[in-house]
């Protein structure tokens, strides 16, 4: 081998030894230049139930150049496709971002996957790890706590709520989501010794739509007031401006230990009542428990700091918060946002254009077909003295009547894509806002693909489940948006429907006034007033109704009153029938060509499912009506005009008033509300009852509380369908703490000995229900009436 080919060889690898490094270190600067980092935090600290939102923490940090990236949480589900949510994000140079992220997770995930991609390359990663259980999960209460010491409030740990056990979870104001719908898997908040005002207007108003839905707040006083109660505003029962010393004698004795506080004094907040709220617990004039409803939800306020001496070690704490928190907010059927699925489907496929063509335009169509195809054409042949042609007449009629009847049948559905949705809109007196929760169905008179987006921050998802054809290969894909949220490609074939639902808050267009009360005296109650439509729209087959009856007030026009006389009976609302309502209303349950009215009463069938075929009111005054094309859902098609058919049932939840008549009042189950162990129910059918039966616990729901004086009587009325003597109810005592047994007559009634024991705090009463768990066990009805001096 000659030296210069020895050279050329050397010289050539040191060009390679020279120039390989400078290749590698101006990718690596390239690397560190663009480098972005991503940290995830999953729900509220981990916590996750699958039929809820699933808020995601994210934090992006680019300390590189400028970059436009997708932040998607995403993972893989149960049909072999991936789910993800994602938004779009601008990331200058050196620059971070916090915002939410809101899934919807399946039961039993355990794991996704939080990523920053740019196009198809990803820059950053994280994994989390998570922990969610199916709907049964959804008997654990979840309290979370935001306090500068949450290790004061061990207590909440003990808390016996009436199914489950309750998780407690330690947060922080930054863990807060900005959406209320991310809220939803959180049953009570504590705040303590917090400064709130650093709660962002999103944050704040979150808060207020959560507890409308039916949360729970729990806000402390005491010697740090101020910084606790900057954010909350005007949430709060009770304004605080100052301080007091007091004694704790009321509280003691509210708890039912008479004896443990008798030389106590604390500091508590003082300051002025707001409008609506109701004094539970006051010491010589000075409240120390204070209670505001807002919607379904509750806002307390404890003007002591329950962590300091000598509340922190005391037993009653745990008592009050038991009561207070434990309790779940009685809510109506309707408002767990849950559809029956078959109903909501025949409400989407209700549309004029997918109805069969009239029986009318069939007839008249065959008979042109049969008088062109026959006399006609022979009459012409005939007349051109060409009849052999019929052999080509025939056929030919033939086809350009099946083409004229293809295209006459593709312009009858039309030519735009239609847009069926259909919103269940939930509102509450004070609260500006209602809950909306709606399906859309996307009909298509061709194959083809749509970008859906909704507005007003409200979040889409897949309706009943994904499916192979809804983005293809049972993927779900959305992305959030500043207004919203969009689902692109949604696949629909020739003639098919495809449907999504919708979960978001939108301002109240509805405007109800009324100046109806609650009117208790030593008779069955009466609820008594008038109502207006104050708003711009027609409501439609309106009907009021609240757990002991309901009354059809018809079409209600703008500026029109309708009056109110219901006498609440003595009954619980599981025996109001969902069908004989539609029937009141005059709705036909059997099919007809009324395309309106079988959407409506599909659709009310849908969100008004229960146990029994009852409408289940649990407690409350409600006005439902119905608007057609008035008033928008804010889904659409982007870059596409479809025709739309939007029908809203609304349903506004009252607040009347309280009178009294008598000095003796007559208070049954119609004005209570409870929680049943059954869940939402409080009657059964069953041939394998636990042997331990069920629990149900009746709370008044008045919006302004009777501080009872004296207890005249307490009788129950079991209804069933066993022999009386098969039925083994016993009422728990408050004071002695024990179940006392309770025999029933012949007709199932019983009264209750030394009712006064027997009701708890704010007038508690707790019921349970046993049977032979071999035998059919079969309960219809729990009535109850409680005769009370105020």
């Amino acid at each position: 081998m000659s030296n210069g080919f020895i050279q050329k060889i050397l010289f050539a690898a040191t060009l390679f030894a020279l120039f390989i490094p400078l290749g590698a270190g101006r990718e690596a600067r390239a690397q560190s230049q663009t480098a972005v980092t991503v940290t995830a935090k999953a729900g509220l600290r981990g916590f996750c139930k699958s039929d809820k939102w699933l808020p995601v923490h994210v934090t992006v940090e680019n300390k590189g150049a400028d970059v436009n990236a997708r932040v998607q949480a995403s993972y893989k589900n149960g049909a072999n496709g991936q789910t993800a949510v994602g938004m779009d994000v601008s990331l200058p140079a050196t620059s971070r971002k916090e915002f939410f992220l809101y899934m919807t997770p399946e039961a039993f995930m355990r794991s996704f996957t939080v990523s920053v991609l740019d196009g198809d390359k990803t820059l950053a990663k994280t994994n989390l790890n998570i922990s969610c259980g199916d709907r049964s999960g959804d008997m654990s209460m979840l309290f979370g706590i935001l306090a500068d010491a949450p290790s004061n409030y061990i207590a909440l740990n003990n808390v016996q709520p009436m199914m489950g056990d309750v998780q407690t979870v330690q947060l922080e104001i930054a863990d807060l989501p900005d959406l209320a719908q991310g809220w939803g898997m959180l049953d009570a908040l504590i705040i303590s010794n917090v400064d709130t005002g650093s709660m962002t207007a999103e944050q704040k108003q979150a808060l207020k739509l959560w507890l409308a839905s039916g949360g729970k707040l729990f806000v402390t006083g005491g010697i740090q007031w101020q910084p606790t109660a900057a954010g909350l505003g005007d949430l709060l029962p009770l304004q605080p401006s100052s301080t007091k010393k007091v004694g704790l004698t009321a509280l003691s004795a509210y708890a039912m230990e008479p004896d443990s506080l008798t030389e106590s004094e604390t500091t508590v907040a003082t300051g002025k009542l707001q409008a609506n709220a109701n004094v539970l617990v006051e010491q010589d004039g000075t409240p120390l428990l204070v209670e505001k409803e807002i919607g379904f939800g509750k806002v307390y306020y404890f003007a002591a700091d329950p962590t300091l001496s000598p509340l922190n070690d005391w037993d009653g704490m745990e008592k009050i918060y038991e009561h207070l928190l434990a309790f779940k907010s009685p809510k109506p059927s309707w408002a767990g946002g849950t559809w029956d699925i078959y109903n909501a489907n025949t409400a989407l496929s209700t549309l004029p254009e997918l109805s069969l063509p009239s029986f009318v335009y069939i007839c008249c169509w065959l008979g042109l077909y049969i008088v062109i195809i026959a006399p006609a054409n022979y009459f012409v042949l005939r007349r051109m003295k060409r009849t052999e042609l019929a052999w080509i007449t025939v056929p030919a009629l033939v086809v350009i009547f099946t083409c004229m009847a293809y295209f006459s049948g593709y312009a009858y559905r039309g030519t735009k894509p239609i847009l069926n949705r259909i919103m269940l809109s939930q509102g509450w007196q004070g609260v500006d806002k209602a809950q909306a929760t709606a399906l859309v169905g996307v009909y298509s008179p061709t194959r083809t693909t749509y970008n859906l987006e909704s507005q007003e921050q409200t979040l889409l998802y897949p309706f009943p489940t994904i499916n192979e054809s809804l983005q293809g290969s049972n993927n779900w894909l959305s992305a959030k948006t500043d207004s919203g949220t969009v689902v692109p490609d949604v696949r629909v074939e020739i003639g098919g429907m495809q449907s999504l639902g919708m979960d978001g808050y939108l301002s109240t267009t509805l405007s109800i006034q009324h100046n109806l009360k609650y009117v208790l005296s030593d008779k069955t109650p009466v609820l008594k007033g008038s109502l207006t439509n104050a708003s711009e729209y027609e409501l439609k087959d309106a009907v009021i109704i609240a757990p002991g009856g309901w009354e059809v007030l018809g079409n209600i026009g703008p500026g029109e009153s309708k009056k109110i006389n219901l006498i609440l009976s003595n009954t619980n609302s599981a025996s109001i029938s969902r069908y004989a309502l539609t029937s009141a209303i005059g709705w036909d349950v059997l099919p007809n060509d009324k395309i309106e009215e079988r959407r409506r009463s599909a659709f009310f069938n849908a969100v008004t499912t229960s146990y029994n075929d009852a409408l289940g009111v649990n407690s409350g005054v409600y006005l439902m009506a119905w608007t057609d094309n008035d008033i928008s859902v804010p889904v659409t098609l982007r870059d596409e005009k479809p025709n739309v058919t939007d029908t809203l049932f609304h349903i506004e939840k009252l607040t009347p008033e309280v009178e009294l008549e008598s000095a003796k009042l007559k208070l049954t189950s119609s004005v209570y509300g409870w929680e049943s162990s059954l869940g939402d129910t409080v009657l059964t059918s069953s041939y394998n009852l636990p042997s331990n039966g069920y629990n149900i616990d009746f709370r008044p729901t008045l919006r302004v509380p009777i501080h009872i004086s004296k207890v005249s009587s307490l009788t129950f009325t079991i209804g069933t369908n066993n022999a009386p003597q098969q039925i083994h109810p016993s009422i728990w005592n408050f004071q002695t703490e024990t179940w006392t047994p309770l025999t029933l007559g012949s007709f199932g009634s019983v009264t209750v000995p030394e009712p006064s024991q027997h009701l708890g705090m704010d007038g508690e009463i707790l019921l349970n229900i046993q049977g032979d768990p071999n035998n059919y066990f079969d309960i219809i009805s729990v009535d109850f009436v409680l005769m009370v001096q105020p």
